[in-house]
């Protein structure tokens, strides 16, 4: 997945969340919310973030 990609992780529990991708370590993918990614870019460093299992992971098809 590419960095800054907008994913819908599930959680513990089965709630999903909408979230960016930080990196793709193959079977884990880091990611953080939108607000800290923001944050982040506007303040040149690399956003903080947690990782979710690949199949915890699911991209969100974005049409423009």
């Amino acid at each position: 997945m590419k960095r800054g990609a907008t994913v819908s992780v599930v959680e513990y529990g089965g709630r999903e969340l909408k979230r960016r991708v930080i990196t793709d370590r193959g079977e884990l993918i880091d990611v953080c919310n939108e607000e800290e990614y923001r944050k982040a870019l506007a303040e040149k460093r690399e956003p903080h973030g947690i990782g979710f299992r690949r199949q915890a992971v699911k991209a969100i098809n974005s049409k423009k």
